[in-house]
């Protein structure tokens, strides 16, 4: 894919918590710090997202053409989330690197394979904003897969203090095989309940390849999310996806397939 150059990110933070039908400037690209630290903290996890996505994986933006990335905070949102074309930010606390990542992640997938928000593609989705925001949080920490925790969702109201993990989705009540699927009309489908499968997935290929997971397996993952993955995706379809992508980045096809059959995936 072929992206046009870009001199820096364009952030533009919104501030909604007064009045959310008409949010108003609270910081935009190159301004002075706010004074506010849920508008300066969403300032800065955006410039590291944009940094990490366009440094590692070349992409230009949310869109790919250099658009603007656009936040708004809202009084009682809960946590963060992606709406239509912009990043809602709950007032709950400053957002970490990883959240918006996820959401970033979300708006990314929107602009490309537009995965479906039901059943299994909707859990790939999920998944792979897991992934990616771990990743976002991994390369801004300079972490390698034996220094990284491999939780997302941390500050989220829980006993574990976090929201979830690549690494042991079922600490977290998410299915990490297939076995376990919750196969439910609920959650549209089981989109959270499921997405630790695929998410399990990923964190076995990164530890088998070592070193700094964006950079190894996160290439995998991102161009099979790239230049393979569609509306329909699935979790067998995208097992062919990153086995794909390994092969054409000349990297183990072993390990990825080897992956996928630990957590049930198979052909």
């Amino acid at each position: 894919m072929t992206e046009s150059a870009s001199v820096g990110p364009v952030r533009r933070i919104w501030d909604g918590r007064n009045d959310p039908d008409s949010p108003v400037s609270a910081r935009e690209e190159g301004g002075a710090p706010s004074g506010d630290a849920l508008v300066d903290g969403a300032y800065d996890a955006l410039g590291v997202t944009w940094d990490f996505f366009r440094t590692v994986y070349g992409r230009n933006s949310i869109d790919g053409r250099g658009g603007p990335v656009e936040a708004v905070l809202r009084t009682g949102e809960p946590g963060v989330a992606w709406q239509r074309s912009r990043i809602l930010l709950g007032d709950g606390g400053v957002p970490a690197v990883e959240a918006l990542a996820e959401q970033f992640t979300a708006g990314i997938i929107h602009h490309t394979a537009e995965l479906e928000s039901y059943g299994e593609p909707g859990a790939l989705a999920v998944s792979l904003g897991n992934v990616f925001g771990v990743l976002a949080q991994q390369y801004g920490l300079q972490h390698t897969v034996q220094e990284a925790d491999w939780l997302f969702g941390q500050g989220v109201p829980s006993s574990d203090g976090a929201g979830g993990s690549l690494k042991d989705p079922a600490r977290f009540h998410q299915a990490a095989h297939m076995a376990d699927y919750d196969d439910t009309a609920g959650d549209d489908g089981g989109v959270h309940a499921n997405a630790g499968i695929p998410s399990r997935a990923f964190y076995l290929v990164a530890t088998e390849l070592g070193g700094h997971a964006w950079d190894r397996a996160g290439r995998i993952w991102y161009k099979a999310l790239m230049e393979y993955a569609a509306r329909t995706t699935n979790f067998s379809a995208f097992r062919y996806a990153t086995i794909g992508a390994a092969r054409d980045l000349d990297w183990s096809t072993d390990a990825v397939a080897k992956a996928w059959s630990a957590v049930g995936v198979e052909r």
